[in-house]
């Protein structure tokens, strides 16, 4: 239970990093290579972190967290490359950030099928922020645009997008009980 509460409010928090990360990306297009670089080395350590935390949670769908080992150890991996060659794979960030927000999104997809299956009534909004995070992520990766403002744009948008599709799944699929409160109120009928 405790392990399920960390994973949960670690989705949210990283959704809030997303969503800080986007804004300053669109807002402040002169920010350092190097800060960056070692922004995004944390940044993809703590996501995978929270990934493996919550694969290893009780979770009762099973539908935010069943790809997250995996995923996981690769941002891990991918977060200490980017800490320990910095500068060097500059120009490969932001494409790099394409293909995880197009991965993420693709494994939404699948998230929403199943929580269809599941019966979660939000299953619709998660497949739809799912395919407008996927929509980033290609334009991400394919840069259509020329300019450099639309460009931070555009980067900006996938990760409020991204964070906008973390913070939606974890919320509407993982579901915490409290055990000692069900069985306080099963208590409360019998001795009634």
């Amino acid at each position: 239970m405790k392990r399920l509460r960390m994973a949960r409010d670690g989705y949210i928090l990283i959704s809030f990093i997303f969503y800080i990360s986007g804004i300053i990306y669109m807002i402040l297009p002169s920010v350092s290579p190097m800060v960056v670089c070692i922004c995004s080395g944390i940044i993809l350590i703590a996501y995978g972190i929270v990934k493996i935390i919550g694969y290893c949670s009780e979770d009762l769908y099973n539908l935010a967290f069943q790809h997250d080992l995996a995923c996981g150890v690769f941002l891990i991996v991918v977060g200490v490359i980017t800490l320990g060659c910095n500068l060097r794979i500059q120009s490969y960030l932001t494409p790099a950030l394409g293909l995880l927000i197009l991965l993420d999104a693709v494994l939404k997809l699948q998230t929403s099928k199943d929580a269809k299956v599941f019966g979660v009534k939000t299953w619709n909004e998660i497949l739809t922020v799912s395919i407008i995070a996927g929509i980033f992520g290609i334009l991400i990766i394919v840069k259509p645009f020329r300019g450099i403002r639309v460009t931070h744009i555009i980067n900006g948008c996938g990760l409020l997008a991204e964070g906008i599709m973390n913070h939606l799944t974890v919320k509407e699929t993982v579901k915490i009980t409290n055990k000692n409160a069900l069985s306080d109120e099963n208590e409360n009928d019998t001795n009634e």
